[in-house]
């Protein structure tokens, strides 16, 4: 399987550890029954007597085990020289795949298994260290222990129409185009892929297929390109936009932390008490921002629209991870949740204004008064940590969401009001 799997890897990602201790402390590591298992055959338990060395947390509807963290949030296997113990001590073998795999995430496409990766991860969101295909072999050989296969269909465009392989891969391409439009700055290839996506909800395929639909995409990505060139036209957002925006901000905004998982079933609770307060708070989208987890910025969201937005240089991850993704097929299907095209494409597209969020809430806790590289670096990383990883988003309520973000001028101008 490893010698005869296709595997397709973007070619302009750069990735090597730098021993960050990242993927050891803030990741949920969830396991399966036989990796425990090899884990406490290797003699863990008793290397570790004092620590609980696993968890069990409801995950999808599935119940599978994830590795513990200590009080200082590591991983109960970080080493003190920040290495793992279980790959030091014990062997590769026994390192849990999700483990070994991080920050690399294996994507079946129609024509092989495609390789996202993670930005949540300092390394890579910096493109930081070799290119990809120095990884390619240990990658592949991972596949083959997961038994990867390529999917057979590529996700449907809205509903139930299909695409055939072709015209999907017409689909990414456009925004690929857009993205590596060196006429335009990057500032605007995000607002022509604002203004692409916002055409092709208006856009009913059922009767232009095959070679058409092509030449279709291929027509009106050039036209977003020659639209974004023109000074933006801004559309006023209707104050239920703001709201839904403000919640999916507000699902980026949370992550879980291990430790919290391990606490017993009122501390749940109370937690999940709270993100309905804070969900309500980031609808409202006015006062202090809420506090989502320790050591959260404590400034007001005027504050955060009040910031200036970075130099188009600066805006080379979020450009990437849009690249990434596109690259991947990682925006919609079975790798990201089940989303249709349409849908997929406009949470892909919503990134830069959830990126910019965050990045902007930086500079205003710094007492800054506009974004610069390592603010918009970090507004990456925040906002990657749960695009494609957070349960959250495949509940049905923000499928709707986002299906209702899908509008004329909608993403275009949350892309102006927070975009990095």
């Amino acid at each position: 399987m490893a010698r005869t799997l296709q595997l397709l890897l973007p070619g302009f990602q750069r990735f090597d550890c730098q021993s960050c201790t990242y993927c050891c402390r803030s990741p949920i590591v969830m396991i399966t029954r036989a990796e425990r298992d090899r884990i406490l055959r290797a003699g863990w338990a008793e290397r570790l007597p004092e620590e609980r060395l696993f968890h069990r947390r409801r995950w999808l509807g599935h119940r599978p085990f994830m590795l513990a963290h200590r009080p200082d949030g590591a991983c109960v296997f970080l080493g003190e020289d920040k290495l793992c113990r279980l790959h030091a001590e014990t062997g590769l073998e026994t390192k849990p795949l999700p483990c070994r795999l991080f920050p690399f995430v294996p994507v079946p496409a129609c024509d092989g298994i495609r390789l996202d990766v993670r930005c949540d991860c300092p390394s890579a969101a910096a493109n930081k260290g070799r290119s990809l295909s120095v990884h390619a072999q240990d990658i592949a050989h991972m596949l083959a222990e997961m038994h990867a296969r390529p999917r057979l269909a590529p996700p449907a465009w809205r509903g139930v129409l299909g695409l055939s392989s072709r015209e999907f891969a017409a689909v990414t391409e456009a925004f690929v185009r857009l993205l590596r439009r060196g006429s335009l700055d990057p500032r605007m290839r995000l607002r022509a892929g604002c203004l692409l996506i916002e055409t092709l909800c208006e856009v009913r395929p059922s009767k232009v297929r095959g070679e058409r639909f092509i030449e279709l995409m291929a027509m009106l990505s050039e036209g977003a390109a020659t639209q974004a060139a023109e000074p933006p036209a801004v559309a006023p957002l209707s104050r239920r936009s703001e709201k839904l925006f403000g919640q999916w901000l507000f699902l980026h905004a949370v992550t879980d932390d291990p430790r919290v998982m391990q606490a017993g079933r009122l501390a749940r609770i109370g937690r999940s008490w709270r993100r309905y307060g804070q969900s309500r708070a980031f609808a409202r989208g006015v006062g202090l921002v809420p506090e989502v987890s320790p050591g959260w910025p404590r400034v007001t969201f005027e504050q955060v629209k009040a910031v200036q937005p970075a130099p188009d240089e600066a805006l080379e991850p979020i450009c990437r991870f849009i690249h990434l993704k596109l690259d991947a097929h990682a925006f919609a299907g079975p790798a990201y949740y089940g989303y249709d095209v349409i849908a997929g494409l406009t949470a892909l597209w919503l990134f830069p204004a959830v990126a910019g969020f965050f990045a902007r809430l930086r500079t205003a806790e710094a007492g800054r008064d506009t974004v610069n590289a390592d603010d918009v670096l970090q507004g990456v990383r925040t906002a990657s940590a749960t695009f494609g990883t957070s349960p959250d988003f495949a509940r049905l309520s923000e499928r709707m969401r986002v299906r209702a973000l899908a509008e004329p001028g909608v993403p275009s101008a949350f892309l102006a009001r927070f975009g990095a």
